[in-house]
């Protein structure tokens, strides 16, 4: 075990040298990236029902269509996203970074200026280009955070998120009730643009210490192979998974929910959809450092569960729901402990990668979420169909399952991170 703890610590390590980024910097501007992105994004998921209805589709089409625009980037996206941290290992980290944010400035372009839902899915589809940024984003990061500020780190990037998801709804209700959804989406598309310019003239594509001439492939079926090779990191993926499952399953209907359960002005209901999230959304960005910086000091295992069970409570509340008030409430609780589950996730996850496969492992790990929100809106499709409320029961009882498997594998594997947490907690 000390030569796990021995590997750990020369992992986290930051590279020496006068041109290396500094830690504090990238995390400054990925923070940044991360709010500008989210918000963008945000606007889509709170206002797309909204959307919708202007370009002509029939309200009783609404949720299945929702659904499906949800689902459509991860089409191309979930099968290219463990390539772009191969790619990064390759090419460098910057040039993926910085490409999302170009194609977001393209993708929310054509939204705004789609003429009917067609174009608009084809906006959507788009956005599959955008994945990879995130784990490619904090294992640049990771490599030049010291080990003992790597959760709180991971933690306040992470943050950018949610912030940027609390910000957007807020002033996106307001534009949406004034200019219109589409100067909305035009200046989500002039943010994106000019975030790709910052991160161009920010990040810096450092001297690697591994050089490698392995092919795209290659380097995959080893990624796969040392995440296969460690039951906890696979059994992590699962609970992920299923964590992710059962909120994707439930988040793209709220807006629709909150539009049915408010009965004041119609021309009002976009400042309230904004509201709601915003109440949410600053609740996940204020908790999301602060659960990271608990992993580091009482153990990631232990704060794990706690973030799943409150979040599938939260999910059953707001199924069980039957007026405004309640509905906003448990939306609200359940940004309080979301944030926490990623970013322990993330963080537990640079712990146990090898410094070669960090990049790779990282962007691998986003896969399970990647996939569930390609999945789970497309299942809240179907169910909504029968009632737009099936998706949130069923959702809840998908964070159970996750609940039981953060308590079994928190077990198991406490033996394994406990000493490379105490280590990050001496550094």
């Amino acid at each position: 075990m000390t030569t796990d703890v021995m590997r750990v610590e020369e992992a986290l390590a930051p590279e020496p040298g006068p041109r290396g980024n500094d830690w504090r910097v990238l995390l400054g501007v990925f923070t940044l990236a991360g709010i500008v992105e989210s918000q963008a994004f945000g606007h889509l998921g709170a206002f797309t029902p909204l959307y919708l209805q202007q370009l002509g589709v029939a309200r009783a089409q609404i949720p299945q269509w929702t659904g499906i625009l949800q689902s459509l980037a991860f089409v191309i996206g979930l099968p290219l996203l463990p390539f772009w941290g191969i790619w990064a290992e390759r090419y460098g980290r910057k040039i993926i970074i910085i490409r999302s944010a170009y194609v977001e400035g393209i993708l929310f372009t054509v939204a705004a200026l789609a003429p009917n839902v067609w174009v608009l899915a084809v906006a959507r589809f788009l956005a599959g280009f955008v994945f990879g940024n995130t784990g490619v984003m904090l294992a640049l990061l990771a490599d030049r955070t010291p080990r003992g500020r790597l959760g709180l780190a991971v933690g306040i990037a992470s943050a950018g998120f949610p912030l940027g998801s609390a910000i957007g709804p807020l002033f996106g209700g307001l534009l949406a009730q004034g200019p219109g959804i589409r100067t909305l989406l035009l200046l989500d598309a002039a943010l994106s643009a000019v975030m790709g310019v910052v991160l161009t003239l920010v990040v810096r594509d450092e001297q690697r210490r591994r050089v490698t001439d392995k092919s795209a492939g290659q380097l995959m079926r080893t990624a796969l192979d040392d995440i296969l090779a460690a039951p906890v990191v696979a059994r992590l993926f699962a609970l992920y998974f299923a964590a992710m499952f059962g909120i994707s399953l439930t988040t793209p209907f709220l807006p629709i929910l909150l539009q049915r359960l408010y009965t004041g002005p119609e021309a009002q209901v976009a400042g309230v959809i904004g509201i709601s999230l915003t109440v949410a959304g600053l609740a996940m960005a204020a908790t999301t450092p602060l659960w990271g910086r608990l992993g580091d000091l009482v153990g990631r295992w232990r704060v794990l569960p706690i973030c799943v069970g409150a979040v599938a409570l939260g999910v059953l509340g707001e199924a069980l729901a039957g007026s405004l008030l309640p509905m906003q409430g448990t939306i609200a609780w359940i940004g309080l402990f979301q944030g926490g589950i990623g970013t322990t996730v993330l963080a537990l996850l640079a712990l146990l990668a090898s410094e070669e496969r960090r990049t790779t492992v990282l962007n691998f790990a986003l896969v399970p979420s990647q996939l569930s929100w390609f999945a789970g809106p497309l299942l809240g499709a179907l169910l909504a169909t029968v009632t737009l409320r099936l998706p949130l029961f069923i959702g809840a009882a998908v964070l159970g399952v996750a609940l039981a498997l953060a308590v079994v594998v928190g077990r198991q594997a406490a033996r394994l991170t406990g000493q490379a947490d105490a280590a990050g907690n001496a550094a």
